[in-house]
């Protein structure tokens, strides 16, 4: 009876262990989706991978020995994952530097949270409204004419831009 009763806990533990390690999908299965000349995201495919897919992507955009393309697709897949890891994820991706990976931080953000928590989006489009990069300062007035229009108003007065101005109105 002893062995028997030893023997299901151990097969307990060892399907507990394997549920555990199971939950966060495999980073070749994560990877396969981001691959393909004529990417586009899809939401299914994603959704279908689990919990923890989000997790598996964050890695994927912060892995600096991957090429930018895969890292930029892990950016735009975020969006699809709306919780506070992701959230706190794709702001400093928003805030960085570098503006390849700020604009896609930045449009996978407002993507995944301007309807949820419009004040998050607010704060990170406050900020690139400042940045010396042109193309950040467009997509950010254009996501605050929706979230905050006297803000947008008030960019329009200060750009000292015309081009900028006119293409942050279209």
């Amino acid at each position: 009876m002893r062995i028997k009763m030893k023997s299901v806990i151990l097969l307990v533990l060892i399907f507990v262990n394997t549920s555990l390690v199971m939950a966060v999908p495999e980073r070749n299965k994560v990877m396969r989706l981001l691959e393909g000349r004529h990417w586009e995201l899809r939401e299914g495919p994603f959704k279908r991978l689990g919990e923890g897919a989000d997790q598996r992507l964050r890695e994927i955009a912060d892995n600096t020995s991957l090429t930018n393309y895969l890292r930029f697709r892990a950016l735009i897949a975020l969006s699809l994952y709306d919780n506070e890891e992701t959230g706190a994820h794709l702001e400093r991706h928003a805030r960085s530097g570098d503006s390849s990976f700020a604009r896609r931080g930045f449009s996978s953000l407002t993507r995944a949270f301007s309807r949820s928590e419009p004040d998050r989006v607010r704060k990170v489009a406050e900020h690139l409204m400042e940045s010396p990069e042109a193309q950040l300062r467009i997509a950010a007035a254009r996501e605050m004419r929706k979230i905050d229009p006297p803000a947008y108003r008030q960019f329009l007065q200060m750009e000292s831009k015309a081009w900028v101005r006119e293409a942050a109105r279209e």
